[in-house]
Order: C-alpha cells, then structure tokens, then sequence
C-alpha cells in the first residue's frame, strides 16, 4: 500500500495513478483530500495510511515543480500547511496548488512581511538552491536517514521491532518443516489454546473446565508443560524417539529439552538438525493427537504415535540436501536412508 502512495506522489506513469489524479484528487494534494463516504476499500485504505506515512516521505529539492509548497515534506519544518491554512495561504495571493517553486525566487523566499511574525518558525526555512535541470525526487525517510524507497526499507520502518530471542535459530531454519516451525513458535511464546489458557481468559467458565482434563492421560489439565513432555502418553513418546537423536539423558520437560538445543543452537552438524526437526515434530503431532481426541474422538497408540513422527523425520531427511561425510552417513544409515540420493550442498 505504502509503494502506491509512493506512485501518486511521484506521478508515476501508469493508467492508474493518472485515474487517481482524474477522478480521485482533481487538482488537490493526496495528503489533504477528503475521504469520499462511498470509495472502495482500497482508495479507504491508502487515505487511511497518511498520519502513518507523511513524516516518511521526504522530497529532496531539485527544480521545485513537482513539490507542493504547502503540503509535502520537503524541509525539516514539516509540510507547511500543518500551520498555514488555506485561508491564509489564498488571501496572501497565493493558491493551494502552488509548487515549492512557486513561492522561491531570486534565492528569498515570496512570503508577506507579516509571516515571519505570524509564523516564527519560517525562520528556520534555509534559502534553497533550485536546480532547473534537476527534477524533485522523494526519498524515504528512517529516523534521521534517508533511504531510497523501497518495500524493504518501508516494512523496515514501520514493523514493530523486538529484540531478537534466543530460541529464533531453533525454531526458524532454511530446511525446517513450515508447520512444524510455526507450531513451535507459538509454543515458545505460550501461545497455544490450552485449558489453563482458556481459565486465564474466561473465570466464568472454570466451573464447566473443571471437569475437563488432558485427553491424553486423563490426568491435569493440559498446559503447555503438561503436553510437551510430562504427560505419561507424551513422556512415553518422547522417551521412544529422542534415542534416534542421542537425547536419552534430556529429562521430558519442555524447558529441558528446549536448554539442551539451545546449548547447541549455533552447530551446523547434521545430527543438530535431526534433532530440532524431531523436536519439533514431535511437538507437531502431539498436539495434533490432542485436538484429535477432543474434536474428532480419534484415538491413536503412542506406538502408532511415535511411528508416524519417526517416518516424518526420515521422509524430510529424504528430501534434504546434506554434506557428504562420514558422520552424515552414518547418520543416515541409522534412519535407513541410502546415501546414493544424497548431493553435497
């Protein structure tokens, strides 16, 4: 959306942005045209970004045509007409659609006398230099720097920042499996719609949850530790596959297992990423059994369960690029998987 702002403010040569200029502004600034009560939802939308947009486009002088005087941003002062109104800018002889070039002339700037009182803060306007054969160009602006526009460096701007989690390269990986990545996501954020959530939301409803209770063991309610691992159906699943990944002595509690990969977050060996995709399978289809009993009524075995997780694992295995070495083939012996359709990457 930001990227079309940018296309009506440069006038760029398109049959919609010169529709826009036709039918939706008619002579008058993007940033200060009204909001018809029957636009589409797209021309609603673009309107509505302006407050979150207009400090980010800053328009670099170069002949001063293509610059509102009043309206864009063009020096530190912001858009003149933030303080100028209209009436004011008409009854000084000059008209609302006048460009930057329009009100400089001979290096002074054409305002009446009684402005720089009116306005003290035009002091702060710097004489301009007006390059004739230099068109205006809108550059965007990040704080105190100025960037060329692009999708990049808007979403960079305006995206609310967080500072990077420790748990980030556990979860997120060029070669993880995309639901399974998500899933884990939000259960490092505690994030997944467990009984103990739903009292926390609701108090009314503790009378009928308490009769509710993990549909894997029938024991507790389920919460984010209880499923990951120490449930006895999902305790008993982990301690059958963390043994294909050297993990027998990571007790089943989430923050465990979650300590022993983050200690080894940084390896690139093979048997490190084995390990987080069986991870973070195993947190996949758990939950999925889970909403399986609870919707469906569908019963699995944790054998059947643990099965289904292990050719999970090795069918992606199956599909990966990895080094040829000797630890990678072992490696993939232990999951029977024949090296021959394997390629060094």
């Amino acid at each position: 959306m930001a990227t079309h702002i940018w296309s009506i403010l440069t006038k760029r040569k398109s049959l919609w942005v010169d529709w826009v200029y036709d039918y939706r502004l008619k002579g008058k600034s993007f940033w200060v045209c009204k909001m018809p009560a029957n636009c589409s939802w797209s021309w609603r939308m673009l309107l509505q970004l302006r407050p979150l947009m207009r400090d980010h486009f800053r328009v670099q002088i170069g002949d001063g045509r293509m610059t509102s005087a009043w309206y864009d941003s063009w020096s530190d002062v912001g858009p003149l007409g933030n303080f100028i109104s209209p009436r004011r800018i008409t009854n000084a002889g000059f008209r609302l659609e006048d460009s930057v070039a329009d009100v400089f002339d001979n290096g002074e700037w054409l305002w009446p006398a009684a402005w720089w009182d009116i306005f003290p803060v035009l002091i702060q306007l710097d004489p301009i230099q007006l390059s004739p054969n230099k068109r205006d160009t809108i550059k965007w602006k990040d704080g105190n720097t100025m960037l060329e526009v692009s999708a990049s460096n808007m979403w960079q701007t305006v995206r609310h920042n967080e500072a990077e989690v420790d748990w980030s390269k556990l979860v997120w990986c060029a070669k993880c499996i995309p639901r399974h990545a998500f899933l884990m996501w939000l259960i490092m954020r505690k994030k997944l719609l467990t009984q103990d959530i739903i009292l926390q939301w609701d108090l009314s409803r503790r009378k009928n949850m308490n009769m509710m209770c993990c549909l894997l063991c029938y024991e507790n309610h389920d919460s984010h530790n209880h499923l990951f691992f120490e449930c006895k159906y999902s305790s008993k699943i982990w301690s059958t596959v963390r043994q294909k990944v050297g993990m027998e002595d990571v007790d089943p509690k989430w923050d465990d297992v979650v300590g022993w990969l983050l200690m080894r977050v940084n390896s690139k060996a093979a048997g490190m990423y084995v390990s987080r995709i069986l991870v973070a399978a195993t947190a996949y289809f758990i939950w999925q059994e889970r909403n399986s009993r609870l919707f469906k009524n569908q019963l699995r075995p944790p054998e059947q369960l643990c099965q289904v997780i292990l050719d999970t694992v090795r069918y992606k295995l199956m599909g990966v690029r990895l080094k040829r070495t000797d630890r990678v083939a072992t490696l993939l012996q232990d999951w029977d998987i024949h090296d021959d359709g394997f390629e060094g990457g």
